[in-house]
This record gives structure tokens, C-alpha cells and sequence, in this order.
């Protein structure tokens, strides 16, 4: 081979080939940290939606029975206020860390001093954090009592 032929072949040189490798790297963290966002909030609309819709169940079994539900019959009793086919899952202890699954809630139903209603706990994954939402009117002084959470079950 002559020096002309040498010089005339084209390709790129390994700085250039490295450059190219950075920069899809860089690209691939940061679409990889926008990905994590956008599920993270998938899953707290989706804890959201959840909590809300045992709210309105609340609400409706109320309407019907002139009391809230204590149990999970309370919600079953009638065709308006059931869970089944919700897709919910109720855990039976208060959520202090993400649950595996995002349509997973807490109900802490409330009665006597500390009012009538209750309480939904859900795990916002955005903030890391348990966000508790009430139903009915329970009383700002009064607490729930410990041990009448609703029975955990999916629903």
C-alpha cells in the first residue's frame, strides 16, 4: 500500500468514538431519571385513586346505612359501597414505607370521641411519604382506636 492509499481511507478516530459513547451515556441517565419520575407518580395516582375511591364508597355506605363501615362487611353490605373488583388491597397495620403494590391502603374507621367517619392512609411514591385522607367528620382531637383498622384483604 502506498502512503496516497492510506490517506485516503475514511473512518473515525477512538477520541471521536469515544465522544459518541459519552454522550449516549449521558443521554441514557437522564432518560432513565425521567422514566423513575414518570412511574413514581403512576403509582401515587394510582395509591390516590385508591384512597379516594374508599372514600366514596365511605360516603355512599353511609348514605344507605346512616353509619359508616367499621369492617369490611360495612362496605360489602351493599351494592353501591363494595370493594369487590376495586383492586384495592387493605393492609391491616398503618404503611411507614412503600408497599409493594401502589393500589394499597389503610383504614382506620373512627367512632365515639373521635368522631364518626374515618381515616385512609396511602404512600405517595413522589414524596416518600404516607398522605392520610378523611371521610365522614372525624375530630381533630380525637384518634382512632388502635386495633379497629379494617382486616387487611384485596379487593
Amino acid at each position: 500500500m502506498s502512503l496516497q492509499t492510506l490517506k485516503d481511507q475514511k473512518g473515525f478516530t477512538i477520541v471521536e468514538l469515544l465522544i459518541v459513547i459519552v454522550v449516549i451515556g449521558i443521554l441514557a441517565a437522564i432518560t432513565i431519571v425521567a422514566f423513575n419520575g414518570v412511574q413514581n407518580r403512576g403509582k401515587t395516582s394510582s395509591s390516590e385513586s385508591a384512597a379516594n375511591t374508599i372514600v366514596k364508597k365511605a360516603e355512599a355506605a353511609n348514605s344507605l346505612a346512616s353509619s359508616y363501615p367499621q369492617d369490611a362487611s360495612g362496605f360489602s353490605a351493599n351494592k353501591e359501597s363494595s370493594l369487590t373488583g376495586s383492586g384495592i388491597t387493605i393492609v391491616a397495620t398503618a404503611i411507614t414505607a412503600a408497599p409493594p403494590a401502589p393500589g394499597t391502603v389503610y383504614i382506620m374507621p373512627c367512632s365515639g370521641t373521635a368522631g364518626t367517619g374515618g381515616r385512609v392512609t396511602y404512600w405517595n411514591f413522589s414524596t416518600n411519604a404516607a398522605v392520610t385522607k378523611s371521610y365522614g367528620e372525624p375530630t381533630a382531637a380525637g384518634t382512632c382506636a388502635a386495633g379497629t383498622a379494617i382486616a387487611a384483604g384485596t379487593f
